[in-house]
Protein backbone atom coordinates (compact mmCIF):
# COMPACT_ATOMS: atom_id res chain seq x y z
CA UNK A 1 0.00 0.00 0.00
CA UNK A 2 1.19 3.52 -1.29
CA UNK A 3 0.72 5.63 2.13
CA UNK A 4 2.43 8.62 1.15
CA UNK A 5 4.26 9.82 -2.18
CA UNK A 6 7.38 12.04 -2.64
CA UNK A 7 7.31 15.78 -3.35
CA UNK A 8 7.73 16.91 -6.69
CA UNK A 9 10.54 19.40 -7.10
CA UNK A 10 11.84 20.99 -10.25
CA UNK A 11 14.64 22.93 -10.80
CA UNK A 12 14.16 24.38 -14.66
CA UNK A 13 16.95 26.57 -14.68
CA UNK A 14 19.60 23.99 -13.91
CA UNK A 15 17.62 21.54 -16.07
CA UNK A 16 17.32 19.18 -12.91
CA UNK A 17 14.15 17.28 -12.32
CA UNK A 18 13.90 15.40 -9.16
CA UNK A 19 10.99 12.49 -8.88
CA UNK A 20 9.04 10.75 -5.92
CA UNK A 21 8.70 6.93 -6.68
CA UNK A 22 4.84 7.22 -7.09
CA UNK A 23 4.80 10.92 -8.68
CA UNK A 24 5.90 12.47 -11.85
CA UNK A 25 5.84 16.08 -12.89
CA UNK A 26 5.64 17.23 -16.67
CA UNK A 27 7.48 20.76 -16.78
CA UNK A 28 6.75 23.40 -19.40
CA UNK A 29 9.61 24.28 -21.56
CA UNK A 30 10.91 28.03 -20.38
CA UNK A 31 9.98 30.93 -22.32
CA UNK A 32 13.06 32.81 -24.31
CA UNK A 33 13.17 36.60 -25.07
CA UNK A 34 15.09 38.39 -28.02
CA UNK A 35 18.06 40.70 -26.63
CA UNK A 36 16.39 43.83 -28.23
CA UNK A 37 12.79 43.27 -27.25
CA UNK A 38 11.57 44.49 -23.39
CA UNK A 39 8.69 42.84 -21.75
CA UNK A 40 7.17 42.88 -18.34
CA UNK A 41 7.96 40.40 -15.84
CA UNK A 42 5.68 37.00 -16.31
CA UNK A 43 4.13 35.68 -13.16
CA UNK A 44 4.44 32.25 -13.38
CA UNK A 45 1.68 29.53 -11.45
CA UNK A 46 3.88 27.71 -8.42
CA UNK A 47 3.99 24.27 -9.75
CA UNK A 48 1.89 21.70 -8.20
CA UNK A 49 2.93 19.58 -5.28
CA UNK A 50 1.32 15.81 -4.08
CA UNK A 51 1.96 15.99 -0.37
CA UNK A 52 0.13 12.73 -0.12
CA UNK A 53 -2.08 9.66 -1.22
CA UNK A 54 -2.81 6.63 0.50
CA UNK A 55 -5.60 4.39 1.09
CA UNK A 56 -6.78 2.91 4.15
CA UNK A 57 -6.69 -1.04 2.99
CA UNK A 58 -5.02 -2.24 0.04
CA UNK A 59 -6.41 -5.75 -0.03
CA UNK A 60 -10.29 -6.13 0.33
CA UNK A 61 -12.73 -8.41 -0.33
CA UNK A 62 -15.84 -7.38 -2.48
CA UNK A 63 -18.36 -5.55 -0.52
CA UNK A 64 -15.59 -3.90 1.81
CA UNK A 65 -15.19 -0.05 2.05
CA UNK A 66 -11.85 1.50 1.22
CA UNK A 67 -11.17 5.65 2.39
CA UNK A 68 -8.97 7.44 0.10
CA UNK A 69 -7.37 10.18 1.33
CA UNK A 70 -5.03 13.08 -0.09
CA UNK A 71 -3.15 16.15 0.26
CA UNK A 72 -1.85 18.94 -2.57
CA UNK A 73 -0.55 22.32 -2.84
CA UNK A 74 -0.28 25.03 -5.28
CA UNK A 75 -2.71 22.87 -7.57
CA UNK A 76 -5.74 24.87 -9.45
CA UNK A 77 -7.21 21.67 -10.22
CA UNK A 78 -7.43 18.00 -8.41
CA UNK A 79 -8.65 14.77 -9.77
CA UNK A 80 -8.93 11.60 -9.12
CA UNK A 81 -9.81 9.10 -11.84
CA UNK A 82 -11.39 6.16 -12.34
CA UNK A 83 -14.92 7.29 -11.19
CA UNK A 84 -14.48 10.12 -8.84
CA UNK A 85 -13.61 13.26 -10.97
CA UNK A 86 -12.83 16.67 -9.48
CA UNK A 87 -11.96 17.09 -5.42
CA UNK A 88 -10.68 19.37 -3.33
CA UNK A 89 -6.98 20.34 -2.93
CA UNK A 90 -7.05 17.63 0.40
CA UNK A 91 -9.48 15.66 2.08
CA UNK A 92 -10.61 12.02 1.92
CA UNK A 93 -13.73 9.84 0.12
CA UNK A 94 -14.91 6.25 0.91
CA UNK A 95 -14.86 4.12 -2.33
CA UNK A 96 -16.08 0.36 -3.00
CA UNK A 97 -14.15 -1.51 -5.70
CA UNK A 98 -15.71 -4.38 -6.83
CA UNK A 99 -12.45 -5.43 -8.88
CA UNK A 100 -8.56 -4.80 -8.18
CA UNK A 101 -8.48 -0.57 -8.92
CA UNK A 102 -5.90 1.41 -9.45
CA UNK A 103 -6.74 5.36 -8.36
CA UNK A 104 -4.64 7.91 -9.80
CA UNK A 105 -4.68 11.55 -8.23
CA UNK A 106 -3.67 14.67 -10.90
CA UNK A 107 -3.22 17.78 -9.12
CA UNK A 108 -2.55 20.21 -12.05
CA UNK A 109 -1.62 23.68 -12.97
CA UNK A 110 -1.07 25.87 -16.01
CA UNK A 111 2.90 25.23 -15.47
CA UNK A 112 2.08 21.45 -15.45
CA UNK A 113 0.67 18.19 -13.87
CA UNK A 114 1.87 15.69 -10.95
CA UNK A 115 0.05 12.27 -10.81
CA UNK A 116 0.32 9.90 -7.96
CA UNK A 117 -1.55 6.44 -7.57
CA UNK A 118 -2.19 3.70 -5.52
CA UNK A 119 -3.58 0.27 -6.20
CA UNK A 120 -6.40 -1.77 -4.02
CA UNK A 121 -6.00 -5.40 -4.75
CA UNK A 122 -10.04 -6.81 -4.61
CA UNK A 123 -10.16 -10.57 -3.70
CA UNK A 124 -12.47 -12.39 -6.41
CA UNK A 125 -15.52 -13.70 -4.97
CA UNK A 126 -14.72 -17.24 -5.91
CA UNK A 127 -11.74 -17.11 -3.52
CA UNK A 128 -13.41 -16.37 -0.20
CA UNK A 129 -17.09 -17.86 -1.35
CA UNK A 130 -18.30 -21.41 -2.75
CA UNK A 131 -19.53 -21.85 -6.10
CA UNK A 132 -21.97 -24.69 -6.92
CA UNK A 133 -23.21 -25.46 -10.74
CA UNK A 134 -24.17 -28.41 -12.48
CA UNK A 135 -21.28 -29.80 -14.56
CA UNK A 136 -23.49 -32.05 -16.67
CA UNK A 137 -26.48 -34.39 -16.65
CA UNK A 138 -26.61 -37.98 -18.03
CA UNK A 139 -29.65 -40.34 -18.73
CA UNK A 140 -29.36 -43.91 -17.77
CA UNK A 141 -32.22 -46.88 -16.98
CA UNK A 142 -35.15 -43.85 -17.32
CA UNK A 143 -33.19 -41.54 -14.64
CA UNK A 144 -31.74 -38.47 -14.52
CA UNK A 145 -28.16 -38.39 -12.90
CA UNK A 146 -26.55 -34.62 -12.40
CA UNK A 147 -22.61 -33.69 -11.50
CA UNK A 148 -22.81 -30.77 -9.09
CA UNK A 149 -19.12 -29.36 -8.00
CA UNK A 150 -18.25 -26.55 -5.54
CA UNK A 151 -15.85 -24.04 -8.00
CA UNK A 152 -15.43 -22.29 -5.04
CA UNK A 153 -12.40 -22.31 -2.62
CA UNK A 154 -14.37 -22.43 0.31
CA UNK A 155 -16.68 -25.36 1.37
CA UNK A 156 -20.32 -24.88 0.62
CA UNK A 157 -22.94 -26.35 3.39
CA UNK A 158 -25.75 -28.69 2.39
CA UNK A 159 -28.06 -27.80 -0.11
CA UNK A 160 -31.04 -28.99 -2.80
CA UNK A 161 -30.60 -29.61 -6.31
CA UNK A 162 -34.16 -28.54 -8.36
CA UNK A 163 -35.46 -30.24 -11.61
CA UNK A 164 -37.47 -27.80 -13.82
CA UNK A 165 -39.91 -29.39 -16.65
CA UNK A 166 -40.24 -26.97 -19.64
CA UNK A 167 -42.82 -25.04 -18.46
CA UNK A 168 -40.08 -24.06 -15.75
CA UNK A 169 -42.06 -25.99 -12.76
CA UNK A 170 -40.20 -27.98 -10.35
CA UNK A 171 -40.87 -31.57 -11.02
CA UNK A 172 -37.92 -33.15 -8.81
CA UNK A 173 -35.85 -32.27 -5.88
CA UNK A 174 -32.41 -33.91 -4.68
CA UNK A 175 -30.79 -33.45 -1.25
CA UNK A 176 -26.80 -32.48 -1.66
CA UNK A 177 -24.50 -32.86 1.18
CA UNK A 178 -21.68 -30.42 2.12
CA UNK A 179 -18.90 -29.92 -1.46
CA UNK A 180 -15.07 -29.23 -0.03
CA UNK A 181 -13.65 -26.76 -2.67
CA UNK A 182 -13.15 -28.67 -5.98
CA UNK A 183 -15.07 -31.23 -4.52
CA UNK A 184 -17.84 -32.70 -7.26
CA UNK A 185 -20.37 -35.68 -6.78
CA UNK A 186 -22.69 -37.18 -9.33
CA UNK A 187 -26.45 -37.79 -7.62
CA UNK A 188 -29.41 -39.16 -9.73
CA UNK A 189 -33.36 -37.54 -9.36
CA UNK A 190 -35.58 -40.46 -8.29
CA UNK A 191 -38.98 -39.31 -8.86
CA UNK A 192 -38.61 -38.42 -12.40
CA UNK A 193 -39.07 -40.43 -15.05
CA UNK A 194 -37.33 -39.10 -18.26
CA UNK A 195 -39.36 -38.89 -21.08
CA UNK A 196 -37.16 -36.78 -24.08
CA UNK A 197 -38.44 -33.84 -22.88
CA UNK A 198 -36.11 -30.68 -22.33
CA UNK A 199 -35.64 -29.72 -18.35
CA UNK A 200 -33.24 -27.60 -16.24
CA UNK A 201 -31.28 -28.69 -13.75
CA UNK A 202 -30.52 -25.64 -11.10
CA UNK A 203 -27.73 -26.31 -8.33
CA UNK A 204 -28.65 -24.80 -4.52
CA UNK A 205 -32.49 -24.48 -6.00
CA UNK A 206 -33.17 -23.19 -2.17
CA UNK A 207 -30.90 -20.80 -1.73
CA UNK A 208 -29.51 -22.29 1.19
CA UNK A 209 -26.08 -21.45 0.05
CA UNK A 210 -24.24 -17.88 -0.08
CA UNK A 211 -22.15 -17.95 -3.60
CA UNK A 212 -19.92 -16.38 -5.53
CA UNK A 213 -21.82 -16.53 -8.51
CA UNK A 214 -25.48 -17.23 -8.25
CA UNK A 215 -26.32 -16.98 -12.12
CA UNK A 216 -24.59 -20.43 -12.96
CA UNK A 217 -26.48 -22.55 -11.25
CA UNK A 218 -28.78 -24.23 -13.98
CA UNK A 219 -27.70 -26.33 -16.70
CA UNK A 220 -30.12 -27.38 -19.49
CA UNK A 221 -28.63 -30.79 -21.08
CA UNK A 222 -29.32 -31.56 -24.47
CA UNK A 223 -29.51 -35.47 -24.87
CA UNK A 224 -31.53 -37.45 -26.79
CA UNK A 225 -33.95 -40.34 -25.67
CA UNK A 226 -33.06 -43.97 -26.68
CA UNK A 227 -33.95 -47.27 -25.37
CA UNK A 228 -35.36 -47.78 -22.03
CA UNK A 229 -36.32 -51.03 -19.93
CA UNK A 230 -37.66 -50.27 -16.74
CA UNK A 231 -37.91 -53.61 -14.82
CA UNK A 232 -40.64 -52.15 -11.80
CA UNK A 233 -42.55 -51.45 -14.97
CA UNK A 234 -42.54 -55.09 -15.70
CA UNK A 235 -42.26 -56.91 -12.33
CA UNK A 236 -45.71 -58.27 -11.88
CA UNK A 237 -45.33 -60.41 -15.24
CA UNK A 238 -41.28 -61.45 -14.30
CA UNK A 239 -41.25 -64.68 -13.00
CA UNK A 240 -40.01 -64.98 -9.66
CA UNK A 241 -38.43 -68.00 -7.80
CA UNK A 242 -36.41 -69.02 -4.57
CA UNK A 243 -34.53 -71.21 -2.82
CA UNK A 244 -36.86 -73.41 -2.87
CA UNK A 245 -39.20 -72.80 -5.47
CA UNK A 246 -41.79 -70.50 -7.46
CA UNK A 247 -42.61 -67.34 -5.52
CA UNK A 248 -46.21 -65.40 -5.86
CA UNK A 249 -45.25 -61.81 -6.97
CA UNK A 250 -46.88 -59.05 -4.32
CA UNK A 251 -47.14 -61.14 -1.28
CA UNK A 252 -47.99 -59.33 2.09
CA UNK A 253 -44.94 -59.67 4.58
CA UNK A 254 -42.08 -61.71 4.75
CA UNK A 255 -42.58 -65.62 5.67
CA UNK A 256 -40.18 -68.75 4.93
CA UNK A 257 -40.56 -68.33 1.21
CA UNK A 258 -39.35 -65.04 1.07
CA UNK A 259 -41.50 -62.28 -0.90
CA UNK A 260 -41.13 -60.04 -3.77
CA UNK A 261 -43.14 -56.95 -4.49
CA UNK A 262 -43.10 -53.38 -6.09
CA UNK A 263 -43.87 -50.55 -3.72
CA UNK A 264 -44.89 -46.68 -5.14
CA UNK A 265 -43.50 -44.91 -2.10
CA UNK A 266 -40.90 -46.72 -0.21
CA UNK A 267 -38.66 -45.53 2.55
CA UNK A 268 -35.17 -46.86 2.27
CA UNK A 269 -32.23 -46.93 5.30
CA UNK A 270 -31.39 -42.85 4.43
CA UNK A 271 -34.83 -41.97 5.60
CA UNK A 272 -35.66 -40.68 1.53
CA UNK A 273 -39.12 -41.99 -0.16
CA UNK A 274 -38.55 -43.63 -3.04
CA UNK A 275 -41.25 -44.36 -6.39
CA UNK A 276 -41.28 -47.62 -8.20
CA UNK A 277 -39.16 -49.81 -5.97
CA UNK A 278 -38.64 -53.29 -6.51
CA UNK A 279 -38.22 -55.11 -2.70
CA UNK A 280 -36.98 -58.42 -2.20
CA UNK A 281 -37.22 -60.85 0.75
CA UNK A 282 -35.17 -63.60 0.67
CA UNK A 283 -36.14 -66.90 2.68
CA UNK A 284 -35.80 -66.29 6.64
CA UNK A 285 -32.90 -68.72 7.20
CA UNK A 286 -29.93 -67.83 6.25
CA UNK A 287 -27.59 -68.31 2.95
CA UNK A 288 -31.16 -68.16 0.98
CA UNK A 289 -31.78 -66.29 -2.06
CA UNK A 290 -35.06 -64.65 -3.87
CA UNK A 291 -35.19 -63.66 -7.80
CA UNK A 292 -37.25 -62.29 -10.55
CA UNK A 293 -36.64 -63.47 -14.35
CA UNK A 294 -37.34 -60.26 -16.96
CA UNK A 295 -38.13 -60.18 -20.23
CA UNK A 296 -40.32 -58.55 -22.72
CA UNK A 297 -43.87 -59.06 -22.44
CA UNK A 298 -45.36 -60.46 -25.25
CA UNK A 299 -49.88 -60.46 -25.70
CA UNK A 300 -52.03 -60.66 -28.69
CA UNK A 301 -55.45 -60.07 -28.78
CA UNK A 302 -57.63 -63.18 -27.62
CA UNK A 303 -54.39 -64.90 -26.98
CA UNK A 304 -52.66 -65.57 -23.33
CA UNK A 305 -49.68 -63.01 -22.35
CA UNK A 306 -46.15 -64.57 -21.67
CA UNK A 307 -42.27 -63.23 -21.26
CA UNK A 308 -39.89 -63.49 -24.08
CA UNK A 309 -36.53 -62.13 -24.30
CA UNK A 310 -34.92 -59.07 -24.87
CA UNK A 311 -32.71 -58.08 -27.34
CA UNK A 312 -29.74 -55.55 -26.34
CA UNK A 313 -29.22 -52.61 -28.35
CA UNK A 314 -25.29 -51.61 -28.40
CA UNK A 315 -24.35 -49.25 -25.52
CA UNK A 316 -26.79 -51.10 -23.31
CA UNK A 317 -26.38 -50.15 -19.45
CA UNK A 318 -28.17 -51.89 -16.38
CA UNK A 319 -27.97 -49.17 -13.73
CA UNK A 320 -29.75 -49.16 -10.47
CA UNK A 321 -29.16 -47.82 -6.50
CA UNK A 322 -29.54 -50.28 -4.20
CA UNK A 323 -29.65 -50.46 -0.14
CA UNK A 324 -32.23 -51.81 2.59
CA UNK A 325 -36.02 -50.82 3.83
CA UNK A 326 -36.24 -48.35 6.82
CA UNK A 327 -37.94 -51.77 8.55
CA UNK A 328 -34.78 -53.20 8.33
CA UNK A 329 -33.33 -54.72 11.18
CA UNK A 330 -29.87 -53.27 12.68
CA UNK A 331 -27.16 -55.23 11.04
CA UNK A 332 -29.05 -56.77 8.30
CA UNK A 333 -27.49 -57.12 5.18
CA UNK A 334 -27.63 -58.56 2.03
CA UNK A 335 -26.18 -59.24 -1.32
CA UNK A 336 -27.54 -57.57 -4.72
CA UNK A 337 -26.59 -59.68 -7.86
CA UNK A 338 -27.32 -58.60 -11.35
CA UNK A 339 -27.24 -61.40 -14.30
CA UNK A 340 -28.39 -62.14 -17.72
CA UNK A 341 -29.49 -65.95 -19.37
CA UNK A 342 -28.86 -66.40 -23.02
CA UNK A 343 -30.96 -68.47 -24.98
CA UNK A 344 -29.30 -71.43 -24.09
CA UNK A 345 -30.01 -70.73 -20.91
CA UNK A 346 -26.35 -70.32 -19.64
CA UNK A 347 -26.31 -67.77 -16.97
CA UNK A 348 -23.83 -64.88 -16.52
CA UNK A 349 -23.05 -63.14 -12.98
CA UNK A 350 -22.05 -60.08 -12.02
CA UNK A 351 -20.00 -60.24 -9.15
CA UNK A 352 -22.54 -59.21 -6.41
CA UNK A 353 -22.64 -56.01 -4.29
CA UNK A 354 -23.27 -56.36 -0.23
CA UNK A 355 -25.08 -53.84 1.02
CA UNK A 356 -25.55 -53.40 5.08
CA UNK A 357 -27.81 -51.54 6.83
CA UNK A 358 -25.80 -48.19 7.22
CA UNK A 359 -28.01 -45.31 6.42
CA UNK A 360 -26.73 -44.96 2.42
CA UNK A 361 -27.38 -46.40 -0.76
CA UNK A 362 -25.11 -48.06 -3.28
CA UNK A 363 -24.97 -47.25 -6.94
CA UNK A 364 -24.26 -50.34 -9.42
CA UNK A 365 -23.66 -49.20 -13.38
CA UNK A 366 -23.17 -52.57 -15.25
CA UNK A 367 -21.90 -52.20 -18.85
CA UNK A 368 -23.70 -54.89 -21.50
CA UNK A 369 -21.96 -53.76 -24.65
CA UNK A 370 -20.89 -57.23 -25.23
CA UNK A 371 -24.21 -58.30 -25.49
CA UNK A 372 -25.17 -55.96 -27.88
CA UNK A 373 -28.17 -56.90 -30.67
CA UNK A 374 -28.67 -60.46 -28.34
CA UNK A 375 -31.55 -62.20 -26.61
CA UNK A 376 -31.46 -62.25 -23.39
CA UNK A 377 -33.43 -63.08 -20.04
CA UNK A 378 -32.59 -60.07 -17.31
CA UNK A 379 -32.08 -61.38 -13.25
CA UNK A 380 -32.55 -59.19 -10.61
CA UNK A 381 -31.34 -61.58 -7.30
CA UNK A 382 -30.82 -61.06 -3.77
CA UNK A 383 -29.19 -63.31 -1.24
CA UNK A 384 -29.21 -63.44 2.55
CA UNK A 385 -25.84 -64.23 4.61
CA UNK A 386 -25.66 -65.46 7.96
CA UNK A 387 -27.74 -62.77 10.31
CA UNK A 388 -31.16 -62.08 11.05
CA UNK A 389 -33.96 -62.60 8.82
CA UNK A 390 -36.00 -58.83 7.56
CA UNK A 391 -33.43 -58.38 4.84
CA UNK A 392 -35.48 -55.73 2.99
CA UNK A 393 -33.85 -55.77 0.15
CA UNK A 394 -34.65 -52.31 -2.32
CA UNK A 395 -33.78 -52.38 -6.21
CA UNK A 396 -34.53 -48.72 -6.45
CA UNK A 397 -35.26 -47.67 -9.96
CA UNK A 398 -33.41 -50.52 -11.67
CA UNK A 399 -33.09 -49.69 -15.42
CA UNK A 400 -31.49 -51.17 -18.97
CA UNK A 401 -30.98 -48.13 -20.94
CA UNK A 402 -28.54 -47.32 -24.37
Amino acid sequence: MLKALGLVTAVLAGGLLLLGSCIASQPVPAQTQSENTTSPVEQKSPWPHINSFSASNDNITPGENVTLRWDTSDAYLVSIDPGIGKIGASGSLEVAPQVTTRYTLTAATAMGEATGWVTVQVASKSTIMPDLLITGVTYNSGLLYYTIKNAGAVAAGQSYTYLYDLSHMQRDMSWVEGLAPGQERTLPFTNFNYDGRQITVCADGGHDVVEADEDNNCYVPVFGFKYNYDFAQYATRAIWRNTFGGVNFGEVGDSNSGMATKINQAVAEDNQTYNNVIEMVPPGSSHQWIEGHFGDWQEQWNVGGSMVPIQLPPGTHFTSWVGLSSAAQGGSGVTFIFGLQDAGGAVNWWPGLEVAYDGKLKSIDIDLSAYADKQVMAILRVEAPTGPDKCYGLWIGPKLSQ
